[in-house]
């Protein structure tokens, strides 16, 4: 069962006929930025009906954000909101919580990260850089392989799925410009921070799936979904 139509929920499509007794709850509200408290309650609302709907012997998976352990966002609206619907999958004796950071993928949506700097680079438009900010992003079909791995060995607590290094803002800017040919105008802003995401949970599991975590990441994900 997967709840859900966009970019995650896709993702899982060609595992659904392998998930039994698993609900893979992939929805949620699209735009990290988003402050309108109607989105969030209607969030609210739609997971406290599937997790009533959903057989308590069914795997509940269910996905949050790495950012609730960024010190420069974990207090925003929408991370405290992802904060608090944990707690209500939490009450679940069986559940899976993964963590996710920026996922790259195939999807309209132009609220994610990835979307924003490439539309303003393509477009030669400016936008405003935090210097001292880094993220860390992971290729949406390897979060769903590591993600169903993790719930085949019934995997159940909360876990950072994630890429096993971050970047700094200026380098995910510099691949742009190197696929697009265009300079980035920007603000450089003083702003931001470092911070590290747990990953030794998953390193089993992004072994038995084959995910190369390495130099080359950034690039080779980046081109699979811009170039």
């Amino acid at each position: 069962m997967i709840v859900g139509s966009g970019l995650l929920a896709t993702a899982f499509e060609p595992l659904a006929t392998a998930l039994h007794d698993v609900c893979i709850y992939a929805a949620g509200v699209s735009n990290s930025l988003c402050t309108d408290t109607s989105e969030f309650d209607r969030d609210r609302a739609r997971l406290q009906r599937t997790l009533e709907q959903v057989e308590p012997a069914t795997r509940f998976v269910y996905f949050s954000t790495c950012s609730i352990d960024d010190p420069w966002s974990h207090d925003s609206v929408y991370t405290t909101h992802k904060a608090q619907l944990e707690e209500l999958v939490r009450a679940r004796d069986n559940c899976l919580i993964v963590r996710l950071p920026q996922v790259a993928g195939d999807t309209p949506n132009p609220h994610t990260l990835l979307n924003y700097l490439y539309n303003r680079i393509a477009r030669s438009e400016r936008f405003d850089l935090w210097r001292h900010a880094n993220r860390n992003i992971i290729d949406v079909s390897d979060a769903a392989s590591i993600t169903f791995d993790l719930v085949r060995r019934d995997t159940t607590g909360t876990i950072n799925v994630a890429n096993a290094r971050s970047y700094m803002l200026r380098e995910i800017v510099t691949v742009f410009e190197a696929m697009t040919g265009r300079k980035a105008i920007y603000n450089l802003l003083e702003k931001g921070g470092s911070y590290t995401i747990d990953t030794s949970s998953i390193a089993d599991a992004v072994q038995r799936c084959g995910v190369a975590f390495d130099d080359g990441y950034l690039l080779r994900t980046l081109k699979k979904y811009y170039a």
